[in-house]
């Protein structure tokens, strides 16, 4: 509860349900609050348990390669003893909240504003209820929607969403800006004024055709799994059958635009609305109530959005032959006519394609004094191309199904599609334009910059990430490795629109890159598709980098918060990527973390230190770390940490048992096998292969995780646990209650 607290979006999304509601369940803090969870007894744990544990309020839903016979004979040998009873429930007081404009508004120790509007809205099956989420789509799905290009494209916020949220019995429609806390009323205005046109001037009939093949893509994209493919069916079962999610698949590929504007103007209208506003403690607040918030709202109202400009055909370039020069663990490898690499595997029954451009460098290139500079290129190449507009790049990927996706990692940059196959080649069209004649535009650069320093804050307000950029920063101080991805308040306004594009020429157009696909596709056909698409980029080397030293002496990166928890991030230096080591390190890894691992069961479960404890291990080119992470109460850090660390020094003096490293291994085999599942997991393995090692290793990690020994786990925590070695990233809490 106190690490929710301590989470600003959960906090304002929780009070906008409070806030909708008088009497109906959904206004309780759902995980609870301090007093009450301290009040939960054993027998009231256990009673509860036995209520409603029973097989008729359970679903046993089993996907994948298996015998169905078999099956359902473990099923019956497992569950069969369950003992049946009716269950009583008890759903509380039904919704009976009045009509009226409802204002909340508080503040924290946060850096950003916290934005939230909502309407109650019917249950999970009500023939609204599609229409809604296809409203929802419309406003906030894509670059495309009205509440990006209305608030975000406008610099009022730096994430804007909207979804209609249907857990049972009721619905509540939300919409969620983050902003920087002078822009909220001006964002406010700006949602505000866009739900107004939907039900003045209703939505057109394209807007919905958008949405829809954007839904249908993510529909795919979510069966694409075993584990998609049961958690959907049981979704829908607990809701009285699992047909019911083809029915309403059905129901949103051919809803009309007039049906959704009717839903619109019936449940989304002002006076049932509700807006709540977390601010940080140093503003003012916006509005003394209800009735002047309503009236700021109202008044005045932002321009309109503009519409679209006239598309001009494009033109075709030419046919290019490309032959295949090498095939390892089934991925071809063929090249354009400038020698960048193209590889393709092919998935065989696969509905969707995914394709991307990578390249080696960027952020390890920049160099403190221009952090974010690949950020801000990375981000505003998708606002405009020679032949396209921001608003058509987004139109065109979101009718393919698809957005351009913008990466910056460590020591790479990509942008990638995923979309259904029959559109494969006109994503590899939209993404090569993107790529190749990106223009950065000047106003979207400072869009971007704008939403890239609203980040920068909001980092702050992240329990986990900014710990671990702390960390990071210790760790790596002095090296490329400790440059931050999205830069700082420092180096961010200094960077023009010459740096970033002559950046993109210098590193993008020439450098070390790679297009990759995955999906049932000929691999010679897309390969020469590719080759002709991206015949602008060409390979150009890049200086290497200078070696990593870790920090001799234990060094501390700390801030001070106001906040209920303690974030304590502990590292230690670790293998790098090419480093045979490293597979002993996630085995270790894995014993060390995880539910059944050894800091959860000792410092979560024995000691009660933290809500979550996790261990994990990281490689770049030249270095790694072994990170743990642990959430605690701010009066037990200095406990947290010697736990820690003792339980490091015992990976350092015992040999792990032979039953914690077969299931250690069986776990990284077994996630690693699902994680194969899906067309993205494939393409991210092949480039990294290709990247940072060799397409050979692709084959080999079952072995490699099976070779490791107990001995060699304890050889390598002797050699990089070394407590007076370790480095620290620590945001402190003060403790408060929740």
């Amino acid at each position: 509860a106190k690490r929710k607290a301590d989470n600003p979006p959960a906090v304002a999304v929780e009070t906008l349900y409070e806030l909708l509601h008088d009497t109906h369940r959904i206004r309780r803090w759902r995980i609870g609050r301090e007093a009450g969870l301290r009040q939960l007894g054993r027998d009231a744990m256990l009673a509860f348990y036995r209520n409603f544990y029973r097989p008729r309020s359970t679903i046993v839903c089993i996907v994948g390669a298996v015998d169905t016979d078999v099956a359902l004979h473990e099923v019956t040998r497992l569950y069969g003893e369950l003992p049946d009873a009716p269950v009583a429930r008890s759903l509380g007081p039904a919704e009976r909240g009045s009509d009226g404009f409802r204002y909340r508004e508080w503040s924290g120790d946060i850096a950003q504003t916290q934005l939230v509007m909502g309407w109650r809205t019917p249950d999970a099956l009500h023939a609204d209820t599609v229409l809604l989420d296809l409203a929802a789509s419309v406003l906030g799905a894509g670059r495309g929607s009205r509440l990006y290009r209305a608030v975000r494209e406008r610099q009022l916020a730096s994430s804007i969403s909207a979804y209609n949220y249907t857990p049972t019995e009721l619905g509540v429609f939300v919409v969620h800006a983050e902003t920087q806390p002078h822009a909220v009323m001006d964002a406010a205005r700006a949602i505000w004024e866009q739900l107004r046109a939907l039900r003045d001037s209703g939505i057109g009939q394209h807007e919905v055709e958008r949405c829809q093949r954007i839904l249908e893509a993510r529909w795919i994209r979510r069966l694409e799994t075993m584990d998609g493919q049961a958690n959907y069916m049981a979704e829908w079962e607990a809701l009285g059958d699992w047909s019911l999610g083809d029915r309403y698949l059905t129901q949103l590929l051919t809803a009309r635009a007039d049906a959704v504007t009717q839903a619109v103007r019936q449940h989304l209208v002002p006076e049932r609305a509700a807006v709540g506003i977390y601010r940080p403690d140093t503003r003012s607040a916006a509005a003394p109530d209800a009735p002047a918030m309503r009236a700021l709202l109202d008044q005045p109202r932002p321009a309109p959005l503009a519409p679209p400009l006239a598309r001009e055909a494009l033109a075709r370039l030419p046919a290019v032959t490309v032959r295949c020069e090498l095939d390892v663990n089934g991925v071809r490898v063929y090249r354009t006519p400038t020698g960048v690499p193209i590889l393709v595997r092919r998935k065989p029954g696969a509905l969707l394609t995914y394709v991307g451009a990578f390249v080696l460098g960027g952020v390890n290139d920049e160099g403190l004094d221009r952090a974010g500079l690949t950020t801000l290129m990375a981000r505003t190449m998708v606002k405009g191309t020679e032949r396209r507009t921001a608003d058509q790049i987004a139109e065109d990927a979101e009718l393919l199904g698809g957005s351009v996706g913008v990466s910056v990692s460590g020591e790479s940059m990509a942008w990638t599609m995923s979309v259904p196959t029959t559109h494969t080649a006109a994503a590899l069209e939209l993404l090569s334009d993107v790529v190749q004649r990106a223009t950065i535009p000047d106003e979207a650069l400072e869009t971007e910059r704008a939403v890239t320093l609203a980040d920068v804050a909001m980092l702050r307000d992240d329990m986990y990430r900014y710990p671990l950029r702390l960390l990071t920063a210790a760790a790596f101080a002095g090296h490329p490795y400790g440059t931050p991805q999205l830069g700082t308040e420092r180096t961010l306004p200094g960077i023009t629109a010459g740096d970033v594009r002559s950046w993109h020429a210098d590193r993008v157009l020439a450098g070390q890159s790679v297009i990759a696909m995955v999906g049932d596709m000929d691999e010679d056909d897309v390969a020469a598709i590719a080759a002709r698409d991206f015949a602008e980029v060409r390979l150009a080397p890049r200086d290497a980098l200078v070696p990593v030293v870790w920090p001799p002496a234990h060094v501390v990166n700390v801030e001070t918060r106001d906040k209920a928890q303690t974030a304590l991030a502990l590292a230690f230096e670790a293998p790098a990527r090419g480093d045979a080591d490293r597979f002993a390190m996630h085995v270790l890894a894995s014993i060390a973390s995880g539910l059944g691992g050894r800091f959860f069961d000792e410092l979560r479960d024995r000691q009660s230190l933290a809500y979550t404890v996790h261990a994990y291990a990281s490689e770049r080119r030249l270095a790694g770390m072994f990170v743990s992470y642990i959430a605690t109460s701010p009066d037990k850090e200095d406990v947290a940490r010697a736990g820690l660390l003792a339980e490091f020094e015992k990976l350092r003096e015992d040999t792990v048992t032979a039953e914690e490293l077969e299931r250690a291994q069986r776990y990284l085999i077994g996630t690693h096998a699902i994680r194969q599942q899906s067309g993205g997991a494939i393409l991210a393995d092949i480039v990294d292969a290709w990247l940072f090692g060799e397409l050979r290793e692709l084959g080999e990690h079952d072995e490699r995780i099976t070779s490791v020994r107990a001995g060699q786990i304890r050889d390598v925590a002797r050699r990089y646990f070394h407590a007076e070695r370790r480095v620290e990233g620590i945001v402190r809490g003060l403790g408060r209650s929740v």
